[in-house]
């Protein structure tokens, strides 16, 4: 009994040893292989474009809905075939390992367009003009606007130079003081005192 079990295992693994070395002879990509192995690795791509050039050429477009991306990226699958086909190890065949290349470029291609169009979205985010405001907050703003303008004609000339300036301009006391021929810290003191009465001149025409 035993001998006859043992005997079924070794016809069923010889069978299934027979069926996959059978299915590797089966590839009908092997002579591409033969071309790699005689070292014509140009040869047997040449021989892939054009057996599946076409196929992966649609895959690619279809996949991406994109002709110009499609294009670029069904270089790239030949170009990395080109790289890869020396260290093919005969896993899958031929047919099924170049379209996991088509696969993976497809895929990181579509990652790049999606990055590239969440910075182009920032972009344009950025340099979107605000909301426009309401009328109420365009009174307010001509208001607030008349009363700074109004506040700063009461100060005296220097310290009206000096607060624009500071506060206009984006100058520093340093770079101030070789407009103006002072020491920083006189303009620093000079637009501390000020601020309080600028604040207070808007506060008084605002509250009218």
């Amino acid at each position: 009994m035993q001998a006859t079990l043992d005997a079924t295992r070794e016809s069923i693994g010889g069978l299934v040893s027979t069926v996959a070395a059978g299915s590797r002879r089966a590839d009908p990509d092997d002579d591409v292989l033969e071309l790699v192995a005689q070292g014509q690795v140009r040869g047997a791509v040449v021989e892939l474009m054009q057996r599946y050039g076409d196929a992966v050429y649609r895959y690619c477009r279809e996949a991406l809905r994109d002709v110009t991306l499609a294009d670029d990226v069904h270089q790239h699958v030949f170009i990395g075939a080109f790289g890869d086909l020396p260290r093919f190890q005969r896993r899958s065949t031929v047919r099924n390992w170049l379209f996991t290349i088509a696969r993976n470029r497809v895929l990181d291609a579509a990652k790049r367009r999606r990055r590239a169009r969440a910075c182009i979205e920032k972009v344009e985010a950025a340099g979107a003009p605000p909301p426009a405001p309401s009328p109420t907050e365009l009174i307010d703003e001509t208001r607030l606007r008349e009363a700074l303008l109004a506040s700063l004609g009461e100060l005296g000339e220097r310290a009206r130079t000096a607060v624009l300036l500071r506060y206009q301009q984006g100058f520093s006391f340093e770079e101030m003081a070789v407009i103006c021929r002072e020491k920083p810290d006189t303009l620093r003191a000079r637009v501390a005192r000020a601020l309080p009465q600028l604040r207070a001149g808007i506060e008084v025409r605002m509250a009218r």
